[in-house]
């Protein structure tokens, strides 16, 4: 997939980007940035995956969004108080371009295809984090997540096996439920033939019926 910054960036504004950017390696478990951390640039995802969540005043942590290869992070941390207000963390050995605030804000009060390209960005988020789950059954909701997991690392083709599973634990937190919840409503998709398991990796077996139940309208 073109990655993000090359769908909106021409060849002269790539050499200003890589001229003061710089590459960063962050192994599996290690966090990319922490919730208040101050925010000093972006990352985009050269290659690996990360998750982002976030923390209530419980200290009860919520799975809000993955990504991938291409993908932009760090972004809610634009403006304002320059902080970041969620934590992104890495699930496997990840490569990432981290482009400084300076040359963050000469692209965005420059560059009108960047700005769009962040403005249709943070609507899509919006949009998502406006989705109510909670009202949804159990089954529901962890389906939801394991949709999530698929539309976010795919999985094989002849198989179905998910690229990268998620620890049943990362279901829980994007369900809002338990960990025994969430093994529950697995074995239970399990049994309707939607999925199916080998120890901890999850395959999609009819990816239709997963949408219907995922669905949150």
């Amino acid at each position: 997939m073109k990655s993000f910054i090359k769908q909106c960036c021409s060849s002269a504004w790539l050499d200003l980007i890589n001229s003061s950017s710089i590459q960063v390696k962050i192994s599996a478990k290690e966090n990319v940035f922490l919730a208040g951390d101050k925010a000093e640039g972006i990352f985009e995802i050269i290659s690996g995956k990360v998750k982002v969540t976030s923390k209530d005043n419980l200290e009860n942590e919520s799975l809000i969004r993955l990504a991938a290869d291409s993908d932009i992070l760090g972004h809610r941390g634009i403006g304002g108080d320059w902080i970041y207000h969620v934590t992104a963390t890495a699930l496997e050995d990840t490569t990432l371009l981290f482009i400084p605030r300076k040359t963050f804000e000469i692209l965005a009060r420059t560059n009108p295809e960047f700005s769009y390209k962040m403005m249709t960005l943070f609507a899509e988020e919006l949009k998502h984090a406006e989705e109510k789950t909670l009202h949804l059954p159990m089954i529901n909701r962890v389906a939801n997540a394991i949709l999530m997991n698929y539309n976010a690392f795919g999985a094989d083709a002849k198989t179905g096996e998910l690229n990268y599973t998620l620890s049943r634990q990362d279901f829980a937190n994007r369900a809002i439920t338990t960990y025994e919840s969430t093994v529950r409503a697995i074995a239970e998709l399990k049994a309707k033939k939607i999925i199916d398991t080998n120890n901890k990796t999850i395959f999609i077996k009819n990816l239709k019926n997963l949408q219907q139940i995922a669905s949150v309208k």
